[in-house]
């Protein structure tokens, strides 16, 4: 294991319970609607001040997002949100 991934496993959430919270809104978003896109969004708008790498596990964990597709939900979640504030200001 290299430096980078010993990081990134010991990399805890800032807010451990609005953490858990996000995967659950995520899960039950994904089993009434069965979108991953939904249930991504709702988990980004939850965690927005942690960090990438903690985003990125709650996807897996809560919307059922693979290891390789969470980085592009992220930026795709991400740049609609700035494309968002930017025409509301």
């Amino acid at each position: 294991m290299d430096k980078h991934q010993e990081v990134t496993n010991e990399l805890e959430p800032i807010n451990p319970t609005l953490y858990l919270k996000a995967i659950e809104v995520g899960k039950e978003i994904y089993e009434t609607s069965n979108s991953k896109a939904e249930a991504a969004r709702e988990i980004f708008k939850l965690l927005i001040d942690e960090p990438r790498e903690i985003v990125l596990k709650a996807f897996i964990e809560g919307a059922s997002i693979t290891v390789k597709g969470s980085p592009t939900y992220y930026y795709n979640i991400r740049r609609k949100m700035r494309k968002q504030q930017r025409s509301n200001n």
